[in-house]
């Protein structure tokens, strides 16, 4: 594998931490435009993703120091935060982790955030967010050597999955924190379903454009369907990460059981553990020849 376990796990929480941050902002927003009943229960409920953003990137942020194995090579990356994808995106995961964690501070420290901090740490966070989750897709994508990763679509897929992703984080944990609130936001519920779809839709086409780009992409991609990769990706990703919760979404309806609620998130969870494990395991190193396409 081009990259270890470390890599993996990065690209994963960094996914997830910011997805979960941006959908709680997007929940606060659209309550503070909206101001309706079931707005308001979509951004109680999302609170719980100012808690997993922190969590989650400075995992992340510690994951990419083992990657990077020393103190010097760290700096040389904080040194250059416009030199390379890396350090941008090292950047971008730094300041979401500073945002996110003072706005959790804050929302601890005092019951009711002060509506200019509440304003400027989602607009701010909400941009370093979406930085992070599209940058994820970059570190690999801006790799020429491997033709499976050399795709705008390996980005959007990693969009979608990080925001796919931060609603479950975000309702699981409200499944498991809160088991006696007042059932879970149907909007909330319903917007991951479709963040689910939207996810399994832009991996088919991934994988089928992929599949006709090079020769060696098409190997690539034939470890995923037929492979050695091919438990991992059908088993779970497409299965427990996708067809499991879209199942419950389409059982369930707008009103989900905790039950459900829960299975549906653990799939989706360890489905997208599963996905950046399937994309980093399938790379290939493209030969160079002269005229191969860039």
């Amino acid at each position: 594998m081009l990259f270890g376990w470390y890599i993996v796990g990065y690209l994963f929480l960094a996914g997830v931490g910011s997805g979960a941050f941006l959908v709680a902002a997007a929940c606060c927003v659209l309550d503070a435009v909206s101001r309706t009943e079931e707005s308001a229960r979509a951004a109680e409920a999302a609170q719980a993703g100012f808690y997993v953003a922190p969590c989650c990137m400075t995992l992340a942020a510690f994951l990419l120091l083992l990657d990077l194995g020393n103190a010097e090579r760290a700096l040389a990356v904080a040194a250059t935060p416009f030199q390379s994808v890396m350090s941008a995106g090292a950047w971008l995961v730094a300041l979401l982790t500073l945002v996110s964690g003072a706005l959790a501070a804050t929302m601890l420290v005092r019951r009711r955030v002060p509506r200019s901090v509440g304003w400027l740490c989602c607009v701010a966070g909400g941009a370093c967010a979406v930085g992070v989750m599209t940058y994820t897709g970059l570190l690999l994508s801006d790799m020429v050597s491997i033709d499976f990763w050399r795709s705008p679509w390996l980005v959007v897929l990693f969009v979608a999955s990080s925001l796919s992703t931060g609603a479950a984080a975000v309702l699981g944990l409200n499944v498991v924190l809160r088991p006696g609130s007042r059932g879970i936001a149907s909007g909330l519920w319903r917007a991951a379903g479709v963040l689910g779809a939207a996810e399994a839709a832009v991996l088919a086409v991934f994988v089928i454009a992929q599949s006709g780009y090079t020769e060696v992409a098409a190997q690539s991609c034939a470890l995923l369907v037929g492979g050695r990769l091919a438990p991992a990706f059908w088993g779970l990703v497409c299965a427990a990460g996708l067809a499991l919760p879209l199942a419950c979404h389409g059982a369930q309806g707008a009103s989900a059981r905790p039950a459900a609620v829960a299975v549906s998130s653990a799939g989706v969870l360890s489905g997208g553990l599963a996905l950046r494990y399937c994309i980093v395991a399938a790379a290939l190193y493209t030969p160079y020849a002269l005229g191969a396409p860039l």
